[in-house]
Protein backbone atom coordinates (compact mmCIF):
# COMPACT_ATOMS: atom_id res chain seq x y z
CA UNK A 1 0.00 0.00 0.00
CA UNK A 2 1.70 3.32 -1.01
CA UNK A 3 0.39 5.83 1.69
CA UNK A 4 1.52 9.06 -0.50
CA UNK A 5 2.48 10.82 2.65
CA UNK A 6 5.28 13.30 3.12
CA UNK A 7 7.23 13.93 6.19
CA UNK A 8 10.04 15.34 7.22
CA UNK A 9 12.34 14.41 9.67
CA UNK A 10 13.91 17.77 10.74
CA UNK A 11 16.96 15.07 11.64
CA UNK A 12 20.86 15.55 11.84
CA UNK A 13 22.51 12.77 10.21
CA UNK A 14 25.92 12.13 9.59
CA UNK A 15 27.49 12.59 5.79
CA UNK A 16 30.26 10.16 4.06
CA UNK A 17 31.94 12.59 1.06
CA UNK A 18 33.72 10.06 -0.07
CA UNK A 19 30.07 8.20 -1.42
CA UNK A 20 27.98 11.36 -1.31
CA UNK A 21 25.51 9.73 1.41
CA UNK A 22 23.81 10.71 4.65
CA UNK A 23 23.57 8.27 7.17
CA UNK A 24 21.04 7.97 9.92
CA UNK A 25 20.42 4.93 11.72
CA UNK A 26 17.54 2.90 10.41
CA UNK A 27 15.78 2.43 14.45
CA UNK A 28 15.73 6.56 14.78
CA UNK A 29 14.28 7.01 11.52
CA UNK A 30 11.84 4.03 11.97
CA UNK A 31 11.24 5.19 15.75
CA UNK A 32 9.99 8.77 14.08
CA UNK A 33 8.06 7.24 11.59
CA UNK A 34 5.72 5.33 14.11
CA UNK A 35 5.43 7.70 15.93
CA UNK A 36 4.29 10.13 13.31
CA UNK A 37 1.64 7.62 11.18
CA UNK A 38 0.59 6.01 14.23
CA UNK A 39 -1.45 9.14 15.00
CA UNK A 40 -1.85 10.27 10.93
CA UNK A 41 -2.37 6.80 9.66
CA UNK A 42 -1.87 3.82 11.37
CA UNK A 43 -3.15 1.88 8.85
CA UNK A 44 0.16 2.46 6.88
CA UNK A 45 2.44 0.90 9.39
CA UNK A 46 5.01 -1.54 8.68
CA UNK A 47 5.15 -0.65 5.03
CA UNK A 48 8.13 0.14 2.89
CA UNK A 49 9.29 3.67 3.32
CA UNK A 50 11.90 5.86 0.65
CA UNK A 51 13.66 8.85 2.25
CA UNK A 52 14.63 10.98 -0.08
CA UNK A 53 17.57 13.24 1.00
CA UNK A 54 17.88 16.63 2.57
CA UNK A 55 15.75 19.67 2.14
CA UNK A 56 16.38 23.47 1.51
CA UNK A 57 15.28 24.78 5.34
CA UNK A 58 12.94 27.32 3.85
CA UNK A 59 11.37 24.49 2.09
CA UNK A 60 11.67 22.53 5.12
CA UNK A 61 10.26 25.37 7.14
CA UNK A 62 7.16 25.84 4.57
CA UNK A 63 6.29 22.03 5.16
CA UNK A 64 5.37 22.81 8.65
CA UNK A 65 2.80 25.37 8.00
CA UNK A 66 1.43 23.52 4.67
CA UNK A 67 1.24 20.16 2.99
CA UNK A 68 4.11 19.96 0.40
CA UNK A 69 3.88 17.90 -2.72
CA UNK A 70 6.51 14.99 -3.83
CA UNK A 71 7.49 16.76 -6.15
CA UNK A 72 8.00 20.25 -4.22
CA UNK A 73 10.19 18.13 -2.21
CA UNK A 74 11.70 16.29 -5.31
CA UNK A 75 12.47 19.46 -7.07
CA UNK A 76 13.58 20.96 -3.61
CA UNK A 77 16.15 18.28 -3.43
CA UNK A 78 17.41 18.26 -6.95
CA UNK A 79 17.55 22.42 -6.55
CA UNK A 80 20.26 21.96 -3.24
CA UNK A 81 21.95 19.01 -4.79
CA UNK A 82 23.18 21.24 -7.92
CA UNK A 83 24.34 24.02 -5.49
CA UNK A 84 26.05 21.23 -3.40
CA UNK A 85 27.95 20.65 -6.71
CA UNK A 86 29.01 23.86 -7.81
CA UNK A 87 30.49 24.58 -4.56
CA UNK A 88 32.66 21.55 -4.86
Amino acid sequence: MWSRRNCSLNKTCRYCPHCDLLIAHQDDVEHFLASFFMEEKPEVMGNDYLVIGTLERAVWKRGTQQHITMQEMLDAHEVRNEKLKSLS
